[in-house]
């Protein structure tokens, strides 16, 4: 009696387990999937719980990702839908959407996704135009505006040209030293040079002790943000 009734728990254990994960993930997200397609939209196939994320863990580890992004370009056009682990996505690629998608006048009809936030948030915290939202984007949007004003914008090509040679020459350096060159450190240090150099007025080519370390800690932000996105870690 106490056998079946151990066998009976179980069984209705791994019920509610199996309809608490179909109702809370599945469901909704082939319901999107299906309001999608049904738009005439072109997708991916739908694939419960993992969706494409095995193909595009794969094609991150041969360091393939843009190509991925290309073949599913080809395959469906600057439109489409896949499945990122269990959230189904809509991908807009094309420069008018992604132009009504970004524009001041339709902030409130977007929101960043919460897995986005989750993501990013332990991270870089919430106080920022990243994360942030409503108000508070509003607000930070209009501190940066100023400094991207096509005047100002034109007055950094100096600096912009100045420091993009230097990184080519340091490059180049490193090339005839037989010494392998990390792409992503070198745009890096290229990204924070140019933006103190053109916002704060620092030199960090000055401090490159400085310049080294605050590029290796973004570096490894990175790759915390990816290994956290690509395994479901923040859902």
């Amino acid at each position: 009696m106490l056998l079946l009734f151990v066998l009976y728990s179980v069984v209705l254990f791994t019920f509610i387990a199996i309809a608490i994960i179909y109702f809370k993930l599945i469901y909704p997200q082939k319901q999107l999937y299906n309001k999608f397609r049904a738009q005439g939209i072109s997708a991916e196939p739908f694939v419960p719980l993992v969706g494409q994320l095995p193909e595009i863990r794969k094609k991150r580890n041969k360091d393939e990702q843009m190509i991925y992004q290309e073949e599913l370009v080809a395959k469906h056009g600057n439109v489409y839908v896949f499945g990122f682990g269990p959230l189904t996505r809509l991908v807009l690629v094309e420069p008018n959407l992604l132009a009504d998608l970004l524009s001041r006048n339709n902030a409130t009809n977007y929101e960043k996704p919460s897995d986005f936030v989750s993501a990013f948030q332990p991270i870089i915290g919430s106080h920022n135009l990243l994360i942030s939202g409503g108000s508070e984007h509003e607000r930070a949007r209009r501190m940066l505006n100023p400094a991207f004003h096509h005047t100002n914008l034109k007055s950094m090509i100096s600096i912009i040209t100045d420091r993009t040679s230097k990184s080519i020459e340091s490059m180049l350096s490193k090339e005839e030293n037989a010494k392998p060159v990390d792409l992503q450190i070198l745009f890096n240090q290229l990204t924070l040079s140019i933006i103190t150099s053109s916002a704060f007025g620092a030199d960090f080519e000055t401090n490159a002790h400085s310049k080294d370390d605050i590029c290796r800690i973004f570096g490894e932000m990175l790759e915390i943000t990816e290994y956290r996105g690509m395994h479901m870690i923040n859902q």
